[in-house]
Order: C-alpha cells, then structure tokens, then sequence
C-alpha cells in the first residue's frame, strides 16, 4: 500500500524501514510543522529500546498527518493574516466592511434654553406689540390674566405694582411636571421665577429670569435643595437629566406666555350699527 504524505508517495515497507533506522533521528526541523514536532516528541518520551515497530509506526503516521492538517491551514506568517498575541498589543484588523456595519451613534445634541448674552441667567423676554390697545387697557387686561394664572398651586408674591409707572414685578412659582412619555407625568419640585411685566400705548414687555429648581428636602434633613438652571444649561454632568427640567419647564412657560398673549390681545367689537 502506497501513501502520499507532505507531497511525496511512499509505501508501506519504507515507512517501516525509515523508523526501525532512524527512529532516534528523526525530526521535522521546517516551522510550520512545530507542532507535530511536539506531539511526535510526546508520544515517544517514555519509548524504550524494546518498542515494537508497529507502536512506533502508529506514532509516526500519527505525527505525519497531524502535519498534513497543519499545513493545509493558513500560513500564520502570511501578510494577509490577522496574527494574534496574547501579551501584545492590540493587532487586530478590520476592513471596511466591519467598519461600515457597525451602528453608528449619534451624539447627543442639547436642549439650548433661551438666555440672556450679557448677564448669562436663563432668560424668557419678548415685546408684544397691540397696535389699537392702550396703557391702560394692557395693565387692567394683564392683571386679569395674573389673578387667573397665578392661583392654588402657582403661587405669586407681588413686589411692586405700580399703576403710574405701568409695571409690575412679582416672584411667582408654578408645579414641574416631568413627562416620561404622552401618557405619564410626575410631580418634580417646583420652579420659582421673577416675573416682570411693564405697558406701553400699543405695546407691551415680559421677562422672566431668575428661574431656579426646588425640590422637597429628603427624608431626615430639613433644608430644601435649590438648583438654578444656569447649573443645568452649563453643567456637563448628566447632561440628559439636566435638558429635561429645562425642557419641562420651557414647556410650562411656553404654554403661559400664550395664554398672557390671548388675554392681552385687543378684543373684536361688533358695531351694531354696522348692518
């Protein structure tokens, strides 16, 4: 019987003549094969003089088509090879196509709350034009929108109200609510602002600074924990929890401003003589 082994045909008879000469000699020295080297040497460790030849040829065939496997693999000192050292740096290679089918994540982009360039505070400020309105039209209308906005939970505390000047200036509070979704919103302290509002013929101003977060103290402690939100448009620190008080709050006082607009704006009169 014939085998062909590492490119070359040899029978059976030579196999045994190779071993029974050169048993001791033997020794495949090529690199690629230091492995069958191995477990050539381990298989015959504990041989002794007296070994029978059909044990030192189970060995070699053993050893010889273990190399026959190891050479069919991939060169490991091919250039086209990701080698792998596991006490080495990283010398991993990726292609284009790992790259690409890897999820990109975006960055996340921050709620940017309106503020003013000079004195850096949160700020919400806007000039309300009414053409046909008089001072005193706009006072006595923003007052009736005040007394309805600011009651129960919105509590205010008027500073000033002045009816020559046209201004008044108060400290108001209204309930956060944050949302965790459409359906669902829970109770998350209070924001307490200055709120600021003065009148001119056909034309009125609002400004609101000054916000800062309030929160009910935790259990065994008695001070309430304060934070402005000049902290939260700034702090790079849980940059998400931090956007959505702001989001929640600018939401509160979207909602007011337009409210203050639809009780400020000039009324429709109907002339009855007009038919």
């Amino acid at each position: 019987m014939t085998y062909t082994i590492l490119g070359f045909k040899i029978s059976t008879v030579n196999i045994i003549k190779l071993i029974d000469k050169s048993w001791k000699k033997m020794t495949l020295i090529n690199i690629l094969y230091r492995v069958q080297n191995f477990t050539f040497a381990c298989l015959t460790q504990f041989e002794k003089i007296e070994m029978k030849l059909y044990a030192k040829t189970i060995a070699c065939i053993a050893t010889l088509f273990l190399g026959l496997s190891v050479s069919n693999a991939q060169d490991i000192f091919s250039s086209d090879t990701t080698s792998y050292k596991p006490f080495g740096g990283d010398t991993t290679s990726y292609s284009e196509s790992d790259e690409l089918s890897q999820p990109v994540r975006k960055p996340y982009i921050r709620f940017i709350a309106p503020f003013d360039s000079i004195t850096e505070l949160v700020t919400y400020s806007e000039i309300i034009n009414e053409e046909e309105a008089g001072t005193d039209s706009l006072y006595w209308r923003a007052k009736r929108w005040l007394k309805h906005e600011f009651k129960g939970a919105n509590k205010v505390v008027i500073k000033k109200d002045d009816k020559k000047e046209f201004k008044v200036v108060m400290v108001a509070e209204f309930p956060l609510y944050m949302e965790a979704n459409k359906f669902s919103k829970a109770l998350n302290g209070k924001v307490v602002f200055d709120f600021e509002m003065r009148f001119k013929e056909g034309r009125f101003k609002y400004k609101i600074n000054n916000l800062v977060h309030v929160v009910e103290p935790p259990p065994g402690e008695d001070k309430q924990i304060k934070t402005y939100f000049e902290f939260y448009r700034k702090s790079t620190i849980n940059p998400r929890g931090n956007d959505a008080v702001l989001i929640a709050a600018d939401k509160k006082i979207q909602s007011m401003v337009k409210n203050m607009k639809k009780y400020c704006k000039e009324p429709i009169f109907v002339d009855d003589d007009d038919w």
